[in-house]
């Protein structure tokens, strides 16, 4: 019987270790529709998901969730690739929804986060931080602690266009009903939330919520130049970055500037 018990034991060990390191493979697109957690908190943590994702898009190389309730749209995305989270940093996410069947055709589009390409927070994400982090937590707290707060005191702008009575530029402090939130982890994954009120999208959970989004990750920022800025080739990454090293000499330069986007399609879940 102790034989038996110490068996099935070690089975559900190996089981539990396995999922651990052999995470199960996702759909490149998401593929249902999904009720939001009521807890649901927009903070750039992904603790109401327990860091699990719907789906991982190839072409852009994040995971992301899009879930819904009877109030808003809900969009949550996870790059754990330091070219991509530089590349978000530098242009941001454009999240646009097409109500209609046609693609493009009377889109709402809400970009975030939105940086004057001068104006961009001087955040550590060089290749010595993610090699060390792992080895050395206290210098990766600190790291972090540092760039979440660069995010926090520089984010503070929402690009939306499609929404009439919205202006183009926007706070993050709006009465809008539009939240948004970014933040590194201890592992130094990049976490992006969204919120949008249905309303300003022109979709309901009563009616037949079916639409197509589209994600671009922008690679460059998409306000007019407002100040006279150097080419990437010649601006750090980072002015406080260990490894010293620039995006073009760690041959990232293309993967970070250039616009990278796929197309979905979402049908709005019923409680």
């Amino acid at each position: 019987m102790k034989t038996k018990f110490k068996f099935i034991l070690l089975t559900c060990l190996a089981q539990m270790i396995s999922l651990d390191l052999f995470p199960q493979k996702l759909p490149n697109k998401q593929t249902v529709s999904l009720w939001a957690p009521a807890n649901l908190k927009i903070d750039g943590k992904t603790t109401e998901w327990n860091n699990h994702f719907q789906a991982y898009n190839r072409a852009v190389e994040i995971y992301y969730t899009l879930s819904n309730d009877d109030k808003n749209l809900y969009l949550t995305v996870q790059a754990t690739n330091r070219a991509i989270i530089n590349k978000i940093i530098n242009g941001g996410i454009s999240f646009s929804i097409t109500p209609s069947a046609k693609k493009n055709q009377d889109a709402i589009t809400i970009t975030y986060p939105v940086f004057e390409s001068y104006a961009r927070p001087g955040l550590n994400t060089g290749k010595a931080f993610f090699e060390q982090s792992s080895t050395n937590i206290a210098l990766a707290d600190s790291i972090v602690t540092l760039n979440n707060r660069r995010l926090e005191e520089k984010s503070k702008l929402i690009m939306v266009t499609g929404i009439r009575e919205i202006d183009t530029l926007i706070s993050v402090y709006n009465d809008h009903n539009i939240k948004v939130a970014e933040k590194f982890d201890s592992k130094m994954a990049y976490t992006y939330e969204l919120a949008v009120a249905l309303a300003n999208l022109g979709l309901s959970t009563n009616k037949a919520g079916k639409f197509n989004y589209h994600i671009v990750l922008n690679g460059e920022s998409i306000l007019p130049e407002r100040a006279p800025v150097t080419s990437l080739k010649q601006v750090r990454l980072s002015p406080d970055m260990s490894d010293g090293l620039v995006a073009a000499k760690l041959g990232l330069e293309a993967q970070t500037t250039s616009p990278t986007d796929f197309w979905g399609e979402y049908t709005l879940a019923k409680n």
